[in-house]
């Protein structure tokens, strides 16, 4: 469902967000953080869907180049006592660490003990995949995947420097027809519809005045509905944000391995993937003298290397946007 071009198209990062050493302050009434972000993405991925006919299913792909522009953010309401809080959209700061949905929530602060959040994810935002991507020398026909679920997050754990979160949902397919060569017991291994559950711990540490160190850790589960597509995904974020007078360098590395639980019937073997990815995002702050606007500014390379040739990615991206605060 090509993760690695959504996570970088997603990840246009305004630093600012994870630079700061405690929450910002909330105004009663109505409030928004807007951005639009325009850009150039390369991706090599036998889910471009741009790449609808592959001669065989032995390599990952076409590489694909495409620009885009992208609105993006939160609109909230924070109640008269200025500790609670309902928003719709998406966060600036789950845009930087690459998780891109919109979803719908309710935040309350506790004095002194951090904040505690949760949100219902809709499935708003779909992602283009195929119906079969083991279709060969014939256009593949594309559909849509969607993830709708929930989100609890406590911030600053008992006003301490951790942070956990819990979602859990499901990944839903429009038409999903993977395999349809091979015999009924095969197809059902391959059936990519399922529930997913994720879990990560961070930890956010000022060095000193200017530099912030965040490290997480996470695991998710994808229940699949097809085992050879159900699998545990392990993965670690180091970062590193450097303040500086009117902007702010935030460079952060990743890591993912995904064990997959069964063979694939397609390849005759079990799948298992090694996922990593570099950031360096920027963002200049009020630029000309604008009051509550910004300029931000990304490059990003992600890569996929996997036992299956057909499931290689790679995607770099370099951007640039304007952000709005009020």
């Amino acid at each position: 469902m090509k993760p690695i071009k959504l996570c970088l198209v997603a990840g246009f990062a305004s630093t600012s967000v994870l630079a700061n050493q405690g929450p910002p302050q909330w105004s009663p009434g109505f409030g928004g953080d807007i951005s639009i972000l325009a850009g150039y993405t390369n991706t090599t991925s036998q889910f471009n869907t741009d790449n609808s006919v592959t001669a065989d299913l032995d390599s990952n792909g076409e590489s694909q180049s495409d620009g885009f522009v992208s609105p993006l953010g939160t609109i909230s309401y924070t109640m008269e006592q200025a500790d609670k809080q309902i928003y719709f959209g998406t966060s600036r700061s789950d845009v930087a660490l690459g998780r891109f949905h919109v979803e719908l929530g309710y935040r309350q602060r506790i004095p002194d003990n951090g904040q505690i959040s949760i949100s219902y994810v809709p499935g708003l935002l779909s992602s283009d995949t195929w119906e079969d991507p083991f279709v060969t020398n014939s256009p593949r026909t594309e559909t849509d995947s969607t993830i709708k679920g929930v989100r609890l997050q406590y911030d600053r754990i008992l006003g301490s420097n951790f942070s956990v979160e819990l979602s859990g949902g499901k990944q839903e397919i429009d038409s999903e027809k993977s395999g349809q060569t091979l015999t009924s017991e095969q197809q059902a291994l391959l059936e990519r519809e399922g529930d997913i559950l994720f879990t990560q711990l961070s930890y956010l540490k000022p060095i000193n005045r200017e530099q912030i160190f965040r490290t997480a850790v996470s695991y998710t589960r994808l229940a699949a509905d097809g085992d050879a597509m159900a699998n545990d995904t392990y993965g670690a974020e180091v970062g590193i944000i450097q303040m500086l007078p009117s902007s702010s360098l935030a460079l952060t590395f990743s890591y993912d391995l995904a064990d997959f639980d069964e063979t694939n019937p397609v390849f005759n073997e079990r799948q298992k993937d090694n996922r990593w990815g570099v950031f360096l995002a920027y963002e200049y702050q009020e630029p000309f003298g604008w009051e509550n606007w910004g300029l931000v500014s990304l490059a990003g390379y992600n890569e996929s290397n996997s036992n299956i040739d057909f499931y290689d990615e790679d995607a770099l991206l370099i951007s640039a946007g304007i952000n709005y605060k009020f």
